[in-house]
């Protein structure tokens, strides 16, 4: 058994090495640096030394590097012990057990940087003693732990929690026994040593026990569960914003129609930007609304083309014909899966947008075309052009160069566009002008 570790060992190193340098990047990228997760990154560096140290040791031969390799031994006790401090009992300090254990553990660490220039030290290093020593700060380390990791299962009511812990107590268990088996020499207990063994394994379900449960750990799911709670907030503060307004503006009509005629020639311009300003505020509201509010279309096999051509027809009785719209309509285009009425929304507000952006002599060229496995529809105007400044940013919420503007149209339009899994862009024309392409994945893609 000794014989076939010894030629596992070197490849075990390896292994150990190369999964433990996974965590450590998992931890930087993705975690927040808390107490917790810089320890953990602490156990995963050590391991990787102690690892790496050792490996060298078989494949040079030099004994250097197995007295380099007792500071990286004698340190992951210590950081083990911590890591379970910082998770049962987070936020809170204590130096009852913590700055002991890391003293005792620096000193025998030392031992064996000392090893390398004191032949006093490299005897201690390789007696038995320095194995006693270890044990001694081992067990009482894991004792500890053991129980705070018990006490915190009993205590919690999380499934998901339990889970947890019960991954960390494996781990825990792994680690002590694997690393038991690499002093018991001095036990005279006639085990193979399992050390290499057993750093990839407890390693491996220590990282499972962190890295378990997403939004414990990963700084993104953690951004992006708040951003949900902000929208729903924002949501129900638009709403309830908007019910006062809506009884101010009728409160203003009233008050209104009470005022005699003589006073009404005085007060009436004042009422009249009271009452704009309410339903300016009421349309920012509505707006700010659909961008926070989840969105949700029925998608159905629609006809890009009736859409558009239903689209155009609405925006000229409407009087949005100050604007010369042409259409260029293929009718190769196949169906696509989308919501006719929120895509009607989106074509308005790009004629609308084309149509203030235009001389009253403008023109605005709307076409479709099948790319596999897209189906696309440009709007091409004769303005000006988006100005190099916002072109990548017209999209953002808020975003606007008309006077009176909200900025808001783009950014609504484009959420309909992704809740269809498609996608909207902008490009300038030359030598003027400005296309608003929108790509549907087609029904049959």
């Amino acid at each position: 058994m000794k014989e076939v570790l010894s030629v596992l060992d070197p490849p075990l190193a390896i292994a150990a090495i190369f999964i433990n340098f996974i965590f450590v990047v998992l931890v930087i990228v993705r975690t927040s640096r808390s107490l917790l997760y810089m320890v953990f990154l602490s156990i995963c560096l050590v391991v990787m030394y102690w690892n790496f140290c050792t490996f060298l040791a078989y494949v040079t031969g030099d004994q250097s590097w197995f007295y380099l390799s007792l500071a990286g031994s004698a340190m992951i006790p210590v950081l083990m012990f911590h890591f379970v401090f910082a998770l049962v009992k987070p936020g809170r300090r204590s130096t009852a057990w913590i700055a002991p254990a890391y003293f005792f553990s620096c000193l025998l660490a030392s031992a064996g940087f000392l090893a390398l220039a004191y032949q006093r030290v490299r005897y201690f290093a390789d007696s038995a003693f320095w194995d006693i020593l270890y044990l001694v700060l081992l067990f009482p380390l894991f004792l500890t732990g053991l129980v705070m990791l018990l006490g915190a299962f009993r205590r919690t009511r999380s499934g998901s929690e339990k889970s947890r812990l019960l991954y960390i107590l494996l781990a825990g268990v792994i680690g002590v026994f694997t690393a038991f088996t690499d002093h018991a020499r001095v036990l005279k207990v006639p085990v193979p040593p399992l050390g290499h063994l057993g750093s990839v394994f407890y390693s491996s379900v220590l990282a499972i026990g962190v890295f378990r449960h997403r939004t414990a750990y990963d700084i993104l799911a953690q951004v992006r569960m708040k951003l949900e709670v902000m929208n729903e907030m924002a949501a129900g503060i638009s709403h309830e914003i908007r019910n006062p307004l809506t009884s101010i503006k009728g409160a203003l009509r009233l008050l209104g129609n009470r005022i005699g005629d003589l006073e009404r020639q005085g007060v009436q311009p004042y009422l009249d930007i009271i009452y704009e300003e309410i339903s300016r505020l009421d349309s920012i509201l509505v707006n700010f609304q659909y961008l926070t509010k989840p969105l949700k279309v029925e998608l159905e096999p629609t006809a890009i083309n009736t859409v558009i051509e239903k689209t155009v027809g609405l925006a000229e009785m409407g009087g949005l014909n100050t604007v010369s719209i042409r259409t260029e309509l293929s009718s190769q285009v196949p169906l696509v899966k989308a919501d006719a009425l929120s895509l009607k929304q989106v074509f308005l507000n790009l004629i609308k947008n084309a149509a203030d952006a235009c001389n009253p002599d403008g023109e605005l060229l709307i076409r479709t075309e099948y790319v596999p496995p897209w189906v696309v529809i440009s709007f091409d105007d004769s303005g000006p052009g988006v100005t190099p400044e916002i072109i990548g940013r017209v999209f953002n919420p808020f975003i606007t160069t008309k006077t009176g503007g909200l900025g808001m149209g783009l950014a609504i339009s484009r959420r309909i566009i992704d809740a269809h899994e498609g996608k909207i862009e902008v490009t300038n024309l030359t030598p003027h002008g400005a296309r608003f392409t929108i790509h549907l994945p087609a029904e049959n893609a």
